[in-house]
């Protein structure tokens, strides 16, 4: 290809990028955790981190489609490219292979057992002493590497949404289930249940959960910017402003993440 035309293609497929990065439309699924993210009663996407990132994509000149799915189908989309990027989306080896993870922490999660009322199920700290116990997790969820590193070795009953856990864990069918506290108490709430379940006081982790994007999307400009933006609502304040707005007040050692 003669030099005129090479250097006329590539700045052609340059000035197209550019536009891209100044100016698109990009589509994020997240999943039912409220108050974090979930679908309203007229199925709009609704939640601290949908505002937060719908904002985030603005100031960066961009439109955005975010839709909440179950789980398990929205980490689908992302593996295959379907959609640009998951939220909130906890880091693990196998989800590296398919996800790009910016610096910044979107969400500290801490996770802790849930039991019923009544029942002498108790937690110490110590994982490997569960191997008995009949664990309810929500199908596909991540709840930190110390406790996914033992999955293998416990008896789990996995269900779609939290709230079917919940369930279960009222009728008798299972004896604990793992959670984000604040997720959990949200839904707790919302169930009536406060008086039939309790939280176990020690925490199984303190888990970062970020906005991870597609690797086949190759979106490196785009994860750079929504990096500067939540560093920069974090250094202002903003970012603890809005999640005190809804109530959520992080530890001195969350407030700590990049």
């Amino acid at each position: 290809m003669p030099l005129k035309k090479a250097l006329i293609l590539s700045l052609f497929v340059i000035l197209l990028t550019n536009a891209r990065a100044r100016g698109a439309t990009y589509f994020f699924v997240t999943f039912q955790y409220p108050p974090l993210a979930y679908e309203n009663a007229d199925h709009t996407p609704g939640g601290i981190f949908v505002d937060m990132l719908s904002g985030i994509m603005h100031r960066l000149g961009h439109q955005v489609r975010v839709e909440v799915l179950p789980w398990t189908r929205a980490l689908d989309m992302v593996r295959q490219g379907e959609a640009d990027a998951i939220f909130t989306a906890y880091k693990n080896r196998e989800r590296e292979t398919f996800l790009d993870y910016p610096e910044q922490v979107l969400f500290p999660q801490a996770v802790y057992f849930y039991k019923k009322q009544a029942s002498p199920a108790t937690f110490d700290g110590n994982l490997a002493a569960l191997r008995q116990k009949r664990i309810g997790v929500v199908s596909t969820i991540s709840y930190g590497n110390v406790f996914d590193n033992l999955k293998p070795g416990l008896s789990l009953e996995k269900a779609s949404r939290l709230e079917h856990n919940f369930t279960k864990l009222i009728l008798g069918r299972i004896d604990l289930l793992p959670s984000d506290n604040i997720v959990a108490e949200n839904v707790i709430r919302q169930m009536g249940i406060g008086s039939q379940v309790t939280r176990i006081p020690v925490q199984v982790d303190s888990v970062p959960s970020y906005i991870a994007f597609s690797k086949k999307r190759g979106l490196t400009q785009l994860i750079t910017g929504i990096d500067r933006e939540i560093k920069q609502m974090k250094e202002t304040g903003q970012y603890h402003a809005m999640l005190a707005g809804a109530g959520i007040s992080l530890n001195k050692a969350a407030r700590l993440l990049p």
